[in-house]
């Protein structure tokens, strides 16, 4: 996955242990193990669902004896202090509402001169935000817990963590749902996902896509990418 490897470019990852937060469905996990060459992946999730899933995929990969998957309670991590070098994440922490609590657990569980990398979900603008944001939300039955770079920042450096680094891809995003609403207007895309479930679900992703273009437009969400150290 080309995200995943912008998010740990530079990242030297091989041989190392890797806490991934947030497993999905495997893909992220399966990608770094893939393509990254780490010692250890251990990726843990709240849902059991997807932290099954997630297993099958790495054993269809023939990755079952680089990746774990552990279902875990929310709350702190469930670790030892300083057990991984690299703590990495793809749009789960937007998800935890304490942002000093969060980071200083990681910092935790971090061995000294760990990284954390991640890819999250931050705000450019103030709030409130819009009621069309938050009606989209309430709908999808999401919790998320944006903050703007400045509050990023700061519980970073309050956690301990050095040579703070964020960067925003918004005009990123924008590009990439627009390329997708076209496919999925008109384009291939569109008949692969009729193909694949049905019209009225790909007309439902069509307006989320349309959505998510203007809030990212707005400056409500932006992805960005978090890199952070833990001195040596």
């Amino acid at each position: 996955m080309d995200e995943v490897a912008s998010v740990v470019d530079g990242v030297d990852i091989r041989g190392r242990t890797v806490l991934e937060i947030g497993s999905g469905l495997g893909g992220t996990a399966v990608a770094l193990a893939a393509n990254h060459d780490p010692g250890r992946v251990i990726s843990i999730d709240i849902q059991k669902e997807q932290t099954e899933r997630a297993s099958r995929l790495a054993a269809a990969r023939g990755l079952s004896d680089r990746i774990e998957f552990r279902l875990v309670d929310p709350g702190p991590l469930p670790f030892a202090d300083e057990s991984f070098d690299v703590v990495f994440s793809m749009g789960t922490l937007v998800q935890i509402a304490d942002k000093s609590a969060l980071f200083a657990d990681i910092f935790r569980v971090l061995r000294p001169g760990g990284t954390l990398a991640a890819n999250d979900w931050l705000r450019e603008r103030p709030l409130p935000l819009s009621d069309e944001l938050v009606s989209f939300v309430e709908r999808a039955g999401l919790t998320y817990h944006w903050v703007e770079p400045d509050d990023y920042r700061d519980a970073l450096a309050g956690a301990g963590f050095v040579d703070v680094a964020l960067r925003g891809r918004a005009a990123w995003y924008v590009d990439q749902l627009s390329e997708e609403i076209k496919q999925l207007e008109s384009g291939p895309m569109r008949a692969r996902m009729i193909q694949a479930f049905d019209e009225e679900s790909t007309e439902g992703w069509l307006r989320s896509w349309r959505l998510m273009e203007t809030f990212a437009r707005q400056g409500e969400i932006c992805p960005t990418h978090i890199r952070a150290a833990k001195a040596a």
